[in-house]
């Protein structure tokens, strides 16, 4: 029946390829194939340019948090939000999702996982091919830790007729005319494999840590090859894991490895600070080019993981207790008070491309009464940060003068304080010591005001020192006066007996006198003013009621 008759190659049942889109020509009937095929590519596209430019993880909303919720116990929540997941593909969670822990244990299914957590075997395939035995198990209390991960899911929807033979089933009558996005929500076992964020991380980590600005004069002299190299050699071990023929088994992994980029030993990569910009650009370039491709999440159309349509949304710990005998037995979660502790720091997260605008306007320095600082200039880190053309000399400072900033020294007198600068320190001291044991001299004391003593009293016997000089006795004490030597030459005391006769003793090799024969006792009512010469005599000067 002519060419309509020839032979032709049908693309039923082949898995659809999303580099790939209709050719269409004139006189070519589409059918089915063609028009998921279409789709195919064009959704493809999408998602290639959304991982390879912008990455995966949560984008808006999608909030964890918990609740208790009476009786039935604490319900965990996520609130409405979208997220982008490691295969380019955006899932929606349009309304609040919410979980009843307790009502999530007692799921037969969850079991399993539960107990293999507990005694730390490996997590049961999700769902368990067997529901799992409801006797007691091994272990009947624990803590747990659960990852809340969000997966791209698909319905079909909106049934319409469809023409056929007569004497169909009223299954075969309807089918679904569309395909709705939707999404599923995971307690599991283990995390998600996120090998890009993970690296990713870790690669702006080992810049900070291992990428150093050097202040020598002259500065270092940049040499592209040298960073290249010191970026190479952190990431040795899965360069030669990639290049390994025949390939290594198990293929490599941060486990097997032990880091995605290893910490150099010291000095690391020393820089000048003008050439930080040339320094990113080759490690954004290395990044890019090298790193990448050894940790994507998928390498053009080619998934590299097995969860590749799911993200972390946080990791859930709390107590679980077996309550309850076999056969009714179940999981419960404990603890008093009961608590889940969330954890969203391996969380991936974007930040739309218009905070991150706003942020880079902004001069990083959180008190700034002028969030953008136009006026604000970058000082050069030399000479010890001073941004100066010249070296400081030992001991000196940075001062602000009318023109800005110099460099100075302190300046004293040799009569009130002296400075002392050195490499690194600068020491301030008096002519004398003034700490209050100490006994400053001085050629005449002139006072516009009241005079302050020392005043003590007692009604005990007491030994004076340096800390005495008034001395008020009550119930005829003994007063015992220190040494009369050098070291209390011109030293003055002043004793007085309120209500009884006190005694005045001295030291064995001292002697005490004065103008009256019973210089060693303080009558009562009266007062004693003593000096010492310094050598070994206790002078009265005066007794005065």
């Amino acid at each position: 029946m002519g060419c309509c008759n020839q032979p032709v190659s049908s693309l039923g049942g082949l898995p659809l390829d999303p580099t790939q889109y209709v050719n269409y020509t004139r006189g070519m009937v589409l059918g089915v194939d063609d028009f998921q095929q279409e789709h195919a590519w064009l959704a493809g596209r999408d998602q290639w340019l959304a991982r390879d430019a912008v990455g995966y993880g949560t984008v808006s909303g999608l909030q964890v948090y918990a609740e208790a919720d009476g009786s039935a116990g604490m319900r965990l929540h996520v609130s409405p939000g979208a997220a982008l997941l490691p295969s380019g593909k955006l899932v929606c969670v349009g309304a609040d999702q919410c979980a009843v822990i307790n009502q999530w244990l007692a799921k037969a299914a969850h079991a399993a996982l539960v107990n293999a957590l507990l005694t730390g075997g490996s997590p049961p395939v999700s769902p368990p091919t067997s529901p799992p035995s409801s006797s007691p198990p091994a272990v009947t209390a624990g803590s747990i830790t659960l990852h809340l991960t969000l997966c791209y899911a698909d319905c079909t929807t909106r049934p319409v007729p469809i023409p056929g033979a007569p004497c169909r089933s009223e299954d075969e009558l309807m089918q679904p005319s569309r395909v709705a996005d939707d999404f599923r929500l995971d307690l599991l076992g283990a995390p998600p494999a996120q090998v890009e964020e993970d690296a990713l991380r870790d690669f702006v980590l080992w810049l900070r840590s291992n990428v150093a600005f050097s202040t020598t004069s002259p500065p270092v002299t940049p040499d592209e090859a040298a960073w290249l190299a010191a970026l190479r050699i952190a990431v040795q071990p899965w360069l030669q894991a990639a290049a390994a023929s025949p390939p290594v088994s198990p293929p490599p992994s941060v486990s097997t490895l032990g880091d995605y980029l290893f910490d150099l030993s010291p000095p690391g990569v020393d820089i000048a600070p003008s050439q930080w910009p040339d320094f990113l650009r080759v490690a954004l370039r290395f990044w890019v080019t090298e790193l990448r491709p050894l940790w994507a999440a998928m390498r053009c159309q080619v998934a590299q993981a097995p969860d590749l349509d799911c993200v972390l949304l946080a990791s859930v710990t709390f107590d679980v207790a077996w309550i309850g005998g076999s056969p009714q037995g179940a999981w419960q979660i404990a603890g008093s008070p009961v608590a889940l502790q969330i954890d969203e720091s391996r969380r991936p997260v974007l930040a739309n491309v218009r905070l991150l605008q706003e942020w880079s306007l902004y001069d990083g320095a959180p008190a700034s009464a002028e969030p953008y600082a136009p006026g604000v200039a970058i000082v050069a880190v030399t000479d010890g940060g001073t941004g100066l053309g010249s070296a400081p000399g030992d001991g000196q400072i940075l001062v602000g003068d009318a023109g800005g900033y110099a460099v100075a020294s302190l300046a004293g007198t040799a009569d009130e304080v002296i400075v002392t600068q050195a490499a690194g320190s600068i020491v301030l001291s008096g002519p004398q010591p003034l700490a209050p044991a100490s006994v400053p001299q001085f050629a005449g004391l002139s006072t516009t005001g009241a005079v302050q003593v020392a005043l003590a009293a007692t009604n005990a016997d007491l030994a004076l020192d340096a800390t005495h000089h008034v001395v008020l006795c009550s119930g005829g004490p003994t007063v015992t006066l220190p040494k009369c030597g050098a070291g209390n030459r011109g030293r003055v005391y002043v004793v007085r007996a309120v209500d009884a006769d006190a005694k005045l003793a001295v030291d064995a090799a001292d002697t005490l006198s004065g103008p009256t024969t019973n210089a060693a006792t303080v009558k009562k009512a009266t007062t004693t003013t003593l000096l010492s010469d310094g050598g070994t005599t206790w002078h009265v000067l005066a007794t005065a009621p």
